[in-house]
């Protein structure tokens, strides 16, 4: 089964006909007549149709040529920033798994995969939803016989990955019995970032403590005690008010309570195996310390693949053998429910993390995935490099606008559907059905309507009721 010779049948006939026709004429798309494939996330060149996953079908009827029933693919080589959004049980989520089993090491070959070298992805699991991508869909449960209906009917057999880590922090419900401990090291945590999570300002009293503090004990091993009894002498202080003191101690004590934090913490690169999905299963957690961990992630990651990118040109340059430590080339950092890390209108520890990650981790590697049911609540500035889009359901129009300002494409004008046209994108994203969504790339002169294949792993985000 390969790409570019097989027709879109290996699929199944999932897509013959659609409630949805779309005026708007597709007047350049990435499209492989041969075997009927749609490509997004980049501009195709000659037959090179390597490093794809596969996302689904075009549902859309188009006036012109129509490409209703082809199969959508998505490009892994280059670095990306794609951005997911739609209401709860839209499938926002659902395209994170999809995603994620696409770039993964699976446990047997399957034509999700047109010859994908496997990438190392971290997953922000603020719902703790997705430990389900180690392991296939269950006749025993409910969702998964549908699931497995659906896998039938698109021609596609149930899988799962080869190599899924789930990490879980201290107190937090475990039930596999295989989930790692994930603790933070205070080291690994900037001045600018204990002051967010601790709601305080950098140029403050309490502020210029944690500076001071952090200054004091330099790179050591320590512990949030240490920090602690540091601040506790009053040698070191002597123009500091001991109120400024005791008001930082309270809170840093809260923190030596959760026992998130350990010297022997893990490092990012205990994360950096190579095409081994790390999933952070974080739903316990308060929204401040899912923030900070995203933000020590983010920043980790960018500085070692940074070293280890320039490293690599450099020994290229100069015509020098390359000595890998064994860092990945590529790393996906996936964020679900990305609002609670980054929200626009709160201090937020993860906040300037990611916008260094998005504006310079192209040349380190980094793909970041976000995924939101308010897109309004997103910092703008996390979506500066947006390439590509998945719009599911939106309701409110604040949240529809938000969405549609980040399409890196032009957003459709008219669509027929249930006999009605529709002029207004925004109408067109309220009247989408779970799963639907519309495509959004800079390769494409459009949004395109597409149908999401099914999870080939047991999905975990389905309604027990």
């Amino acid at each position: 089964m390969t790409f570019s010779t097989k027709s879109a049948e290996r699929f199944g006939t999932v897509i013959d006909k659609s409630p949805y026709m779309v005026e708007d004429p597709l007047v350049k798309i990435q499209y492989v007549s041969k075997g009927q494939n749609v490509v997004f996330g980049r501009a195709l060149k000659d037959e090179n149709y390597s490093n794809l996953l596969y996302v689904g079908k075009i549902l859309e009827s188009t006036k012109g040529k129509s490409y209703l029933g082809s199969d959508a693919w998505l490009d892994t080589t280059f670095p990306h920033v794609i951005y997911i959004t739609g209401t709860r049980g839209s499938g926002k989520s659902f395209d994170l798994g999809v995603l994620v089993e696409g770039i993964s090491r699976l446990a047997n070959p399957s034509p999700i995969q047109n010859d994908v070298k496997p990438i190392t992805s971290i997953i922000i699991d603020t719902q703790s939803q997705f430990w389900t991508l180690g392991y296939a869909p269950r006749e025993a449960i409910e969702a998964n016989k549908v699931q497995l209906d659906e896998l039938k009917h698109w021609n596609l057999q149930p899988n799962h990955l080869a190599t899924a880590k789930v990490f879980t922090p201290p107190g937090s419900t475990t039930f596999l019995g295989t989930e790692q401990t994930l603790q933070i090291r205070p080291r690994d945590v900037r001045a600018e970032e204990w002051c967010a999570l601790l709601s305080q300002e950098v140029y403050s009293p309490q502020g210029h403590i944690i500076t001071a503090t952090l200054e004091a004990l330099g790179d050591t091993d320590f512990e949030i005690a240490d920090m602690l009894a540091y601040i506790a002498d009053d040698t070191n202080w002597p123009t500091v008010a001991e109120s400024s003191r005791n008001a930082i101690t309270y809170k840093l004590d809260d923190y030596r309570r959760t026992n998130l934090f350990s010297a022997s913490g893990l490092r990012i690169k205990d994360f950096l195996e190579d095409g081994t999905c790390n999933i952070l299963s974080l739903r316990e957690l308060r929204n401040e310390d899912k923030s900070l961990i995203t933000a020590v992630i983010a920043r980790n990651l960018f500085d070692i693949l940074g070293r280890h990118h320039n490293k690599k040109k450099t020994a290229s340059f100069f015509e020098q053998p390359f000595e890998s430590n064994g860092t990945p080339d590529r790393v996906w950092l996936v964020i679900d429910e990305a609002h609670v890390v980054a929200p626009r209108d709160q201090i937020s520890p993860a906040r300037s993390a990611l916008v260094e990650y998005v504006k310079r981790g192209r040349d380190a590697g980094l793909s970041l995935v976000l995924a939101t049911q308010q897109p309004s609540a997103l910092d703008d500035r996390i979506l500066s490099q947006v390439n590509v889009t998945f719009s599911h359901r939106l309701s409110f129009q604040s949240d529809i606008n938000a969405a549609v300002d980040r399409i890196p494409t032009k957003s459709i004008k008219t669509m027929k559907f249930a006999g009605t046209n529709l002029t207004d994108f925004g109408d067109m994203v309220r009247v989408l059905d779970a799963g639907q969504c519309f495509l959004g790339d800079q390769a494409s002169s459009r949004t395109v309507l597409v149908q999401i294949r099914p999870r080939v792993s047991a999905h975990g985000g389905y309604s027990p009721f």
